[in-house]
């Protein structure tokens, strides 16, 4: 997988979410170079313009695909349809701890922009309402409200935006396996697949919150101690 980062990030200093720091000519020989041996491409992008690069581009996924405008969140139809057509996978980057704010560099995107969580899962659930191949990731790590671990929350976000539960899942199990080339391996429950299990409390299709109350976890077969201390659960 390689990946580029088209447009300027949040929380990138000196540079600026709603500029392009790669034309198309660059990106599209990046994308074939990356093709002819193999790889997928991802890209970050988080205005119109820079995912309209890569689209045309032919990248493989896009993390973030904002749409940011100067005046808040403006997904064109065509853009839309675009993404759909082409199968590109997106990645929204949601997940936070409930509770904490955003960082500082967020807070000024949104005052910039004029953009809204609200409006952010408005445009996530019409780009899976119209085929768009979502995928639940977290940006873990660029700030306290997004540590290693929320991709719980990134699936709860997902749901909130309007994808049923069992898409919000998938896009955390088996469709992020294969958009990270492991499908063959990981992320279902099938014969000869990774003994990767996660058992919690709960009915995830009517309570996705469950995701955050693990009774059991197990990767490649072995059973792994819970944070807490707390002892596997038996049946």
């Amino acid at each position: 997988m390689v990946k580029i980062v088209v447009s300027g990030g949040a929380m990138t200093a000196g540079s600026d979410v709603l500029e392009l720091q790669f034309g198309l000519d660059d990106v599209r020989l990046l994308v074939e170079e990356a093709h002819r041996r193999g790889l997928a491409v991802t890209a970050h992008a988080h205005s119109v313009p820079s995912v309209e690069v890569c689209v045309a581009a032919g990248v493989d996924g896009i993390e973030h695909c904002t749409c940011l405008t100067a005046r808040g969140i403006r997904t064109p139809p065509p853009l839309i349809g675009a993404l759909a057509a082409r199968g590109i996978e997106v990645c929204p980057t949601f997940g936070r701890v409930p509770g904490l704010p955003p960082s500082p560099q967020a807070v000024e995107v949104m005052r910039r922009t004029g953009m809204t969580l609200e409006a952010r899962f408005e445009q996530v659930g019409a780009l899976f309402a119209a085929g768009v191949p979502i995928l639940a990731g977290s940006d873990a790590g660029i700030h306290r409200a997004k540590p290693h671990g929320v991709v719980a929350h990134s699936v709860a976000e997902l749901v909130r935006s309007g994808l049923p539960a069992s898409a919000a899942l998938a896009a955390a199990t088996s469709a992020a396996a294969d958009a990270c080339g492991l499908g063959r391996s990981r992320g279902r429950l099938l014969p000869g697949m990774g003994a990767d299990l996660l058992v919690v409390e709960g009915d995830l299709t009517g309570d996705v919150a469950a995701l955050t109350r693990p009774r059991l976890v197990v990767l490649r077969g072995r059973v792994i101690a819970l944070s807490d201390g707390a002892p596997p659960a038996r049946s």
